[in-house]
């Protein structure tokens, strides 16, 4: 039987440390049908009280491999970036003229609130890294790390006891080696050229490291490993992950634990291959946990394999469930997800990914209801 109602904070810490809080935390990424111009957004007032916050803040740290601003703080680098467009797209043609050499590339960016959807990825036609010869340059393209975390550590002041603040660490792929070179390129790397491909993710491991030794330095206490560029869902194979990227998660869970702080695991593909892996890097939290049709998370076997070492987060399906199917369809699979992951807690119920613009408000509502029903202890 439930004791005293926990604070958020503790709700969540306790379902990290597989104790069992009062009732399992709800925490499902909101933010596309928050904003959602439909009527979704209107839910918030009335649910937003039950949730149990995991805020994601970015670091300040410039990313020019992402960002195509007015101005670039490079001293050393000249920047020359022309902009044009071609029906429906931005593109973005830049070139740099480092020291060490020039890089160029060409971006095209689709429209946001059409048919690509309210935040659509840009297309990247032609990247920075050609070949090995290319490194020396892209060095001088990477910011020095911003030391600077106010910004978190006043947003986790302010929260309290209703809630936690991760900042958003990027893996060595993540916006960082996979947006200087082609994925695919990156992969015949692997085989073809591994000193340009062990080279190009050192250059990026480095950094992922300095962020969050920034970060874990100025007392942040939650880090968010921003990993789906290294899923298998990318084209990744198990061995792949077991080899090359699995030591660089050991190394950010031992530099975050070192602090004293946790580290929650995001990649919103399939985990089924690699959830024992991360479960031996020592992650605290894995998330989304996408069960079939989009993946391959079964929670019953999670649960049963790596549920008593990691904190599983997500789990529902926010396209065929919750997007596109009905009120009863939330609701039994909620209920069915409570039976398995709650006894002994390690269960933060969420999504599996962000819910998306077009939910239908009675999907959410029967959402909240159903978490409230079926997670209590």
């Amino acid at each position: 039987m439930a004791g005293a109602p926990m604070s958020s904070r503790q709700r969540l810490l306790a379902a990290v440390r597989h104790e069992e809080p009062d009732r399992v935390p709800i925490a499902p990424r909101l933010h596309w049908a928050w904003i959602d111009p439909h009527g979704c957004h209107g839910l918030r007032q009335r649910y937003e009280p039950w949730l149990d916050p995991m805020e994601i803040l970015s670091p300040r740290t410039p990313n020019y491999l992402t960002t195509y601003p007015a101005e670039y703080h490079l001293p050393e680098v000249r920047v020359t970036q022309r902009r044009w467009h071609d029906e429906p797209y931005d593109v973005v043609d830049r070139t740099f003229q480092a020291p060490a050499g020039t890089l160029r590339d060409v971006t095209r960016i689709p429209p946001a609130g059409r048919e690509y959807g309210m935040a659509p990825n840009p297309i990247q036609t032609e990247y920075l890294v050609k070949s090995r010869d290319d490194l020396p340059a892209l060095r001088y393209l990477l910011p020095p790390i911003d030391a600077n975390f106010d910004h978190v550590v006043a947003r986790q002041r302010e929260l309290g006891e209703d809630g936690v603040v991760l900042v958003n660490i990027y893996s060595e792929l993540c916006h960082q080696a996979g947006d200087a070179r082609a994925m695919q390129d990156l992969m015949q790397d692997y085989y073809l050229d591994r000193p340009l491909f062990d080279e190009l993710l050192a250059i990026f491991q480095q950094r992922t490291l300095a962020q969050a030794r920034a970060a874990l330095e100025a007392g942040v206490e939650w880090i968010f490993a921003n990993n789906y560029y290294n899923s298998v869902s990318a084209g990744w194979s198990p061995a792949h992950f077991a080899e090359v990227f699995a030591p660089h998660v050991r190394q950010l869970v031992g530099l975050t634990h070192s602090y004293g702080a946790l580290v929650d695991y995001y990649d919103d593909g399939h985990l089924a291959q690699t959830m024992g892996t991360l479960a031996d890097c020592g992650v605290d939290v894995l998330e989304t946990c996408t069960p079939p049709p989009l993946c391959d998370f079964d929670l019953a076997t999670a649960k049963a394999s790596i549920g008593d070492r990691v904190c599983l987060k997500g789990y529902i399906d926010l396209l065929y469930v919750v997007l596109r199917g009905s009120p009863e369809l939330v609701e039994q699979t909620v209920a069915g997800a409570m039976e398995i992951g709650k006894p002994g807690g390690g269960l933060i119920l969420g999504s599996s990914d962000s819910f998306r613009e077009g939910t239908p408000p009675e999907n959410l509502v029967a959402y909240f209801e159903a978490c409230r029903r079926h997670g209590v202890y």
